[in-house]
């Protein structure tokens, strides 16, 4: 007896035995530092004077009804503070030997609201105020941004209160440094955050959380803030130190062991060292509405949920060969057929030659903290979903607008060049003709030939009228930031990329000097060279597409933008009349795209260029001098 004495006074919270009249005839260090009130006075009935009088009446009904049905329930009333004000409580029983039982009160006062939470809609401060968590929004550097209403209420502080206090004034001295240098890796690395920590209530309080912060990214990857999302685990861990002191306490003996640990409001288990079960406890045994026979060996698995069995099974195989404790995350069936999520933990009991003779488990109930990641990944889904479509939308326009001005240029030029062309095949048959004539009309034949060649001269004119259209002088000149240019394209197209499966890796130079130029028509040879080596992948298979956009500086100090393919390429003697106008490798294609591209790169002092890749696939860049430079001044003159 002197043992479970021992265990009850080292529960971390309000703990006593009783006859089964109610008489106590022992308390913990936990009364006393809950109630402020001494030992002596909580003995026999002296300690129904920290229930709250309303309360009182219904505690002691339900106390003989368990007592009588010999089953444990919980019984909610108010319990007194050290301070004076009466909490909500919940009161656990147990029979813990013949005629005495084991009590447990766990202030559950913070989560009796019963409001039901406000719709979800776009305002994001509303969503975070339902997450049942403590929720903060912090800057991509790591500052605090803002905290929903669940934070304030912990910490006892408004939000410009908490955003002019240092990390130091909530979290535990002992868990600061170790929190500092985590936070500072994720920031620094953009991964993920996770970390068990101590918080400061407001009433100066101490209560563990796990803290797991995410960062929020924009369509190309930048982190726009963090989400901190820290859940409340302060039982968890009281049980988790339980179950070890009371398995150290009793490892000595199986009875005494099963008798205390079903006492414990978590479940607990043990297995041999192939991992085959031989004890669960009784609130196990209560939640599953299995029996105690029937979870053993492996039959515990039934309350496994069928999408996580699998999974949790590898897992633990996993763990019995290598002897290391771990923990897996994995849903339970309830008595009821309802699933909640669990960590379940285990660690590994070895005798002295370090072999293991057993192993022991716990359970935790996570549910809560399940449902607010899923609420917060939810928000973060719904925001990568409305980017990308308008994303879909940006390229279909883009799209659009190209095959529109394609179609006018057809147009245009199967116009201009049909009748030139009609001219010289009428001379060229005339002229055959009048030679073929006996005796042959030479005067004739001569002036068709001369015709013919007007009319070839004509179709020249047109050809360059066209080329004088795409490089007219009214453009606008500007400082051009090609990094900036270079991702407004790209998020134009990510749509068209996506459905064509090709992957893209972009590689921007940090601190690239500016280009002086017009942004339109730059960005229009981006989108040309984008575009052609997505189409250069189309026929390709047996191997991923990747694109890879890259700018920097050049050996002569000029600035480079580059699109490189693992495409099909090109001859290599197609080097430079790819860049000639209506000379094309496609079948459907008209040929004027790159020499066009060609022309704008040209008149910003550029060169355009095209190789072949070391493996398959080919690069085009095009290079312009930096704003500074005396060939961009040159460019400023001449517009």
């Amino acid at each position: 007896m002197s043992n479970q004495l021992s265990v009850v006074d080292a529960l971390p919270g309000v703990a006593f035995t009783a006859q089964s009249d109610g008489r106590a005839d022992f308390v913990n260090q936990g009364w006393n530092a809950y109630t402020g009130r001494n030992c002596a006075e909580a003995h026999g009935t002296g300690w129904h004077s920290a229930v709250h009088p309303q309360d009182l009446p219904g505690l002691i009904v339900h106390w003989n009804a368990t007592v009588c049905g010999a089953k444990a329930v919980d019984i909610h009333a108010r319990l007194l503070r050290f301070d004076g004000v009466y909490r909500w409580c919940v009161l656990r029983m147990n029979p813990l030997a013949q005629d005495q039982w084991c009590g447990l009160f766990t202030d559950i006062d913070d989560y009796r609201s019963g409001a039901t939470p406000a719709p979800i809609d776009l305002d994001l401060r509303t969503i975070i105020d339902c997450i049942p968590a403590l929720v903060a929004l912090m800057t991509p550097e790591g500052a605090l941004e803002c905290v929903n209403c669940h934070n304030l209420d912990y910490l006892g502080a408004t939000l410009e209160e908490l955003q002019q206090w240092t990390v130091g004034a909530t979290v535990h001295p002992d868990d600061l440094p170790g929190v500092i240098n985590a936070w500072m890796h994720a920031v620094r690395t953009e991964e993920p955050y996770r970390n068990e920590l101590r918080l400061r209530r407001a009433d100066g309080a101490y209560h563990w959380f796990a803290a797991r912060a995410l960062p929020m990214r924009d369509a190309q990857g930048t982190v726009t803030r963090w989400v901190l999302i820290s859940v409340d685990i302060d039982e968890q861990k009281r049980d988790k130190a339980l179950i070890a002191h009371a398995l150290a306490e009793v490892s000595a003996s199986e009875d005494r062991l099963s008798t205390i640990i079903n006492a414990i409001p978590g479940f607990v288990w043990s297995a041999a060292p192939d991992g085959s079960v031989g004890f669960v406890n009784q609130r196990w045994c209560d939640y599953t509405g299995m029996t105690l026979e029937q979870a053993c060996g492996i039959g515990w698995a039934r309350s496994v949920h069928p999408d996580d069995a699998e999974h949790l099974a590898r897992y633990w195989n996993a763990l019995l060969q290598s002897g290391e404790a771990g923990e897996y995350e994995a849903r339970l069936r309830r008595f009821d057929g309802h699933y909640r999520w669990f960590l379940v933990r285990a660690v590994p009991q070895r005798d002295e030659w370090g072999a293991v003779v057993r192993w022991y488990g716990e359970n935790t109930d996570i549910e809560d903290r399940k449902q607010a990641e899923m609420l917060a990944a939810s928000i973060a889904i719904e925001r990568q979903q409305s980017e990308e479509t308008l994303g879909k939308v940006r390229s279909e326009l883009a799209h659009l607008a190209r095959v529109a001005s394609l179609s006018a240029v057809t147009a245009s030029i199967a116009h201009e060049v049909n009748q030139p062309l009609a001219g010289i095949i009428t001379n060229a048959s005339t002229c055959l003709r009048m030679l073929g004539a006996d005796p042959p009309n030479v005067a004739g034949a001569l002036e068709t030939a001369r015709r013919t060649i007007r009319d070839g001269n004509r179709a020249a004119d047109v050809i360059n009228r066209l080329r004088a259209l795409f490089s007219k002088k009214s453009i606008t000149i500007e400082d051009v930031d090609l990094n900036e240019a270079a991702r407004e394209v790209i998020a134009m197209l990510l749509g068209e990329l996506q459905r064509n499966g090709v992957a893209l890796h972009p590689d921007f130079t940090d601190d690239l000097p500016t280009v002086r130029g017009d942004r339109v028509q730059l960005q229009q040879v981006i989108l040309n060279l984008i575009l052609n080596a997505t189409e250069a992948m189309n026929t390709m298979t047996g191997r991923a597409r990747y694109l890879h956009v890259s700018t920097g500086l050049d050996a002569h100090q000029d600035v480079y933008l580059a699109v490189k393919d693992n495409g099909s390429g090109f001859e290599p003697l197609d080097a430079e009349r790819l860049f000639n106008a209506f000379y094309t490798t496609k079948s459907a294609g008209m040929g004027i795209g790159l020499s066009i591209s060609r022309s704008i790169i040209e008149r910003h002092a550029g060169v355009l260029s095209a190789t072949l890749n070391d493996g398959p696939g080919a690069t085009f860049q095009f290079t312009i001098p930096p704003a500074a430079g005396p060939a961009a001044e040159a460019t400023r003159e001449g517009s």
